[in-house]
């Protein structure tokens, strides 16, 4: 029997990449899936993938910087399903690479909005319904970056450890109110930004890339979907508050020795 049939699922950021995975995750495991992206069109080529392997799901178009976006993806979610159990907060905008004096004021909040803003505007209104529809998880993606700061990518960094700070808070106020509230923070992913520009750039420094990660690749998309849907299923049903790294090595890479 599949694990989360008769569940609910959200995936916010889920018409590409990594969240385009995540639903079709949800969707293997049983769950009804809510698709919302800003590429609208993207989200209802998950949607269908869904729907042509014979899951459930819908889409809606959403921003995940704008309050009323958001809060039209959980009213929809609930009007079409009846609720909502399982969340996956999955959308970012970085700063392209340059020193943090030379980050604009503009580039700084347009990260800080999407990124960190996006995940506590999304958690506000998700948390209510995942309440009433009896309890549920959610999963914010983070990164590595968070973690131990990157540099570079100050704003970008910055915000990644608000997300993981702000999902700590969550998940301590909603322990004991059945919604637990974790993250994953990957590495390097093959998809979208990133596979873009490892395409650009010089052998060299894809290498020196690659080579950040003790495992010497950067992780599929679906191997980050997996992670989350871990931390949704009822095998983490006493994990709260955990930064799940999926990063191939990158926090230990220093420790691995050259053969």
């Amino acid at each position: 029997m599949q694990e989360m049939q008769h569940q609910v699922a959200l995936v916010m950021g889920g018409g590409a990449g990594t969240g385009r995975a995540t639903a079709l995750a949800f969707a293997r495991e049983g769950a009804s899936v809510m698709v919302a992206d800003i590429n609208a069109e993207g989200a209802a080529v998950t949607c269908e993938l869904i729907l042509e392997a014979g899951g459930k799901a819908a889409h809606v178009e959403a921003n995940m910087a704008l309050s009323e976006d958001v809060e039209r993806s959980v009213a929809r979610t609930r009007d079409i399903f009846g609720g909502l159990h399982l969340v996956s907060n999955n959308a970012a905008l970085g700063v392209p690479n340059k020193p943090i004096t030379e980050v604009s004021e503009k580039e700084f909040d347009r990260c800080m909005g999407v990124t960190l803003r996006g995940v506590w505007l999304c958690m506000k209104y998700q948390l209510p319904l995942i309440e009433a529809s009896g309890g549920g998880a959610i999963v914010n993606v983070a990164s590595v970056s968070g973690l131990r700061g990157e540099a570079f990518q100050s704003a970008y960094a910055a915000a990644k450890g608000g997300v993981i700070t702000l999902s700590k808070a969550a998940a301590v106020e909603y322990a004991r109110r059945g919604v637990r509230i974790n993250t994953v923070c990957p590495g390097g992913i093959n998809s979208g930004g990133m596979a873009f520009y490892m395409q650009k750039m010089p052998q060299e420094l894809r290498e020196k890339t690659l080579n950040a990660h003790a495992m010497g690749r950067l992780a599929e998309p679906e191997e980050i979907a997996d992670a989350v849907v871990y931390l949704c299923s009822q095998r983490a049903s006493f994990i709260t508050g955990h930064d799940l790294v999926v990063d191939g090595g990158v926090l230990v890479r220093s420790n691995v020795l050259e053969f």
